[in-house]
């Protein structure tokens, strides 16, 4: 996401041609140029564009924006400012205390590490850089405030440094300088810096290739970036439990000692054989048969069917740890991300509590817009978020509802691969921040038989996916698990929207809600049999026309009848007389013969001897 300065300090017309010359940036629309990263060096990851007469600027590698300023301050092409001019800089939650500068030291210092080979120049220090042939490739210098910048001929892909020795047995591929420099102070093994994480898989390619005998583990950085890098190197890979930390945060944090054990606990812990396959009978679930626990699912369907009041009357079992319409729960806080209904979802909230006797229940809901599509939007707040409310209540969010998807990923395609990954990536990292499960709000597509709309990555990421469809002919609606990664499928729930007036407003009108209401018994059956054809839809309305006239009788009671005056019959020659009455074929016999059929078949029409009757419940007589 592009960064800008305020517009009378940096602005377009005094800097862009600066920066435009400096990095030989080609125009790629109005008022908007490409080229290479000043950073990273990154062939067109690097943009400006002007935004109200300001510069914006970004690297799509993921270049920090402070790294950036100081790298085009040094090139002469961003202005220096002093402490009374100084721009507004973008607020972005850190949680790492350890990446600010300390008066005096230098960065290796700041870091709590040795220099393992990097020169001191000045008040920075020298990374040589270089590649699997052992050509040199350039360097990095790094100042005391965590900037960095490479030298300018360098060719970052596939370029590296190696701490602690040479790539062989027990190896570890790191992101930063520093993390290597932890890693192989704690472990005593070669640690590769490998430069950035968009550069780590290209390593580990290379070094697959040309070090087939090393055993190659990732030591991650636990956020999206880093989770993303070390899963597309196809390696086993370790990283800190905290959110947004890296091994040097622990080793700041925790020592070495932490660092060691994390990275060396054994890799065959994760795994097991016939010998030690003991069975896990403990079921680990949320709501029984429906959700799991730490998971991600998506509940879906068309608009108007009740998804988000199907969504929180789920939340307020689970916070409530109640069963949820007879299924089980072992349940605890949720936080609910209600991003559209505004005001509206208060009346909801109200109109479930004051039909429930749960007290206290610890349902947290967020009625704002929210940003799940970039990772340096809304990610690190909510992280901030679960954590407070884990303070307050003494328990983890055992679940967090996203309602709906597309307000949550506003802007971004969700057709797009890379938009689509970019948000499960974040999911991802909420559920590994918090342990929570993350339930989606979504849409159908426009062929509702193809399921959610997107992109095909949201189905296969998903641990369970949940249904929501309603009956055209009664209004009755249902949910079923049609996905269970973990769980049977076919889990099935039927229910209704239950209007639920509130109270009068300031012009004496009622404000209204609705709760969800469950449905049983005949009703169901009725709402499950097949959808009616036109000529079928014909046919039952030729039947009750001729009720309406008393055209027929009660049934009476023996063999092949319901029971006995239940329900009203007619002749079949009789209907069929009034059916082709009604139609207008060439050929009504056959077109009878389907409709009849095809009610039949499909459980709406009986037959007895020469009689018809309908079988819905709402076709019941009282009995004389």
């Amino acid at each position: 996401m592009g960064r800008t300065m305020q517009q009378d300090q940096v602005s377009w017309n005094e800097w862009a041609p600066k920066i435009i010359a400096q990095y030989n940036l080609k125009k790629t629309g109005a008022n908007h140029y490409n080229g290479p990263c000043p950073q990273c060096i990154g062939t067109d990851r690097f943009y400006i564009s002007e935004k109200s007469g300001a510069v914006r600027f970004n690297c799509n590698q993921g270049c920090e924006f402070k790294d950036l300023v100081q790298t085009m301050r040094d090139d002469g092409a961003w202005p220096e400012f002093n402490k009374d001019t100084a721009p507004l800089r973008p607020t972005v939650l850190n949680n790492n205390p350890f990446k600010h500068e300390l008066p005096g030291k230098l960065y290796h210092e700041i870091k709590g590490v040795q220099l393992h080979g990097a020169e001191i120049v000045g008040d920075t220090i020298k990374i040589k850089i270089g590649r699997a042939d052992k050509k040199p490739a350039g360097h990095q210098i790094i100042y005391p405030n965590s900037s960095k910048r490479f030298s300018k001929d360098i060719k970052v892909d596939g370029a590296f440094a190696v701490l602690g020795g040479l790539v062989e047995g027990v190896t570890y591929l790191c992101e930063g300088w520093a993390t290597a420099a932890s890693v192989t102070e704690a472990t005593g093994r070669p640690a590769v810096f490998c430069l950035n994480a968009g550069n780590l898989p290209k390593v580990a390619e290379i070094l697959k290739e040309t070090k087939p005998n090393a055993t190659l583990i990732v030591a991650a950085d636990h956020d999206e970036a880093g989770i993303k890098a070390a899963k597309a190197t196809g390696l086993p890979y370790k990283m800190p439990n905290a959110f947004k930390n890296d091994w040097n945060d622990v080793h700041k944090i925790k020592g070495l000692d932490a660092v060691k054990i994390g990275l060396e606990t054994s890799l065959l812990s994760t795994i097991f054989t016939p010998d030690n396959c003991d069975l896990v009978l403990k079921n680990n679930y949320l709501l029984k048969g429906w959700l799991g626990r730490g998971q991600m699912s998506v509940l879906y369907g068309p608009s108007n069917v009740g998804k988000s009041f199907v969504a929180l009357d789920m939340a307020w079992s689970i916070a409530s740890g109640t069963e949820w319409h007879g299924a089980r729960c072992k349940g605890g806080p949720v936080l609910y991300l209600a991003t559209e209904g505004g005001g509206t979802f208060k009346h909801r909230v109200y109109a479930i509590k004051t039909r429930r006797d749960d007290k206290d229940v610890p349902l947290y809901v967020r009625p704002s817009p929210v940003d799940l599509l970039r990772p340096d939007a809304d990610l690190d707040e909510l992280i901030q978020l679960c954590d407070e409310i884990k303070t307050q209540t003494g328990e983890n969010c055992s679940a967090m509802v996203v309602d709906t998807v597309s307000r949550a990923m506003a802007g971004g395609n969700e057709n797009g691969p890379e938009d689509m990954t970019a948000f499960i990536a974040n999911i991802d990292a909420l559920r590994a921040a918090t342990g929570a499960h993350c339930m989606l709000v979504h849409h159908s597509g426009k062929d509702l038989a193809a399921g959610a709309r997107g992109h095909s990555s949201l189905r296969a990421a998903t641990d369970t996916e949940i249904e929501l469809e309603v009956s055209k002919e009664d209004n009755l609606r249902f949910a079923r698990a049609t996905k269970q990664r973990d769980m049977a499928t076919g889990a099935e729930f039927a229910f209704t929207l239950k209007v639920v007036d509130l109270g009068l407003d300031e012009d004496m009108d009622m404000v209204t809600t609705c709760i969800i209401e469950r449905a049983e018994g005949d009703v169901v059956a009725d709402a499950k049999k097949k959808p009616i054809t036109q000529n079928g839809k014909i046919l039952i309305e030729c039947f009750t026309q001729m009720q309406g006239e008393k055209i027929g009788k009660p049934n009476s009671g023996g063999d092949g009848w319901p029971d006995i005056g239940t329900r009203w019959v007619i002749e079949t020659d009789k209907i069929r007389e009034k059916f082709f009455g009604k139609i207008n074929t060439e050929n009504k016999r056959s077109t009878y013969l389907r409709a009849v059929e095809s009610l039949k078949n499909a459980g709406h029409l009986a037959q007895n001897n020469d009689h018809f009757w309908l079988t819905a419940k709402k076709y019941k007589i009282k009995q004389v």
